[in-house]
C-alpha cells in the first residue's frame, strides 16, 4: 500500500496546486494544514487521504481529474477525458 498511498498524495497534490490552493480550501471547507496533510509524505500522514467528497468538489473546479484518473490507472481502466461536461445545464443544440 505504501507505493499506491503515495501515488494516490501526488496526483491529490497535483489537484489541490490545480485548483489553487486558496480555492481549494474554499470548495472543500477544509484548511490549508488539512490539505497539506492529504498529501504529505511525512510518516505521521502517510494514513490520511483526502474525502471522496473534497476530491469530487476539486475536481469540478479543476482542468484535469487527477485523483480519479490515478484511480482508474491502479485499477487498469482507461478513462476518456474530455472539457464538456456531460451533466451540465447547457441546453446545447440537437448535434
Amino acid at each position: 500500500m505504501a507505493g499506491t498511498g503515495s501515488y494516490l498524495k501526488k496526483h491529490t497534490e497535483a489537484l489541490v496546486k490545480d485548483v489553487g490552493i486558496e480555492a481549494a480550501c474554499e470548495l472543500t471547507g477544509k484548511s490549508k494544514a488539512t490539505l497539506g496533510r492529504y498529501y504529505s509524505d511525512n510518516e505521521e500522514h502517510a494514513d490520511r487521504f483526502m474525502p471522496v467528497d473534497a476530491v469530487a468538489a476539486l475536481e469540478e473546479a479543476a482542468s484535469y481529474p487527477h485523483v480519479t484518473a490515478a484511480l482508474a490507472e491502479l485499477k487498469g481502466i482507461s478513462l476518456s477525458f474530455e472539457e464538456r461536461r456531460k451533466n451540465s445545464d447547457d441546453k446545447g443544440g440537437v448535434n
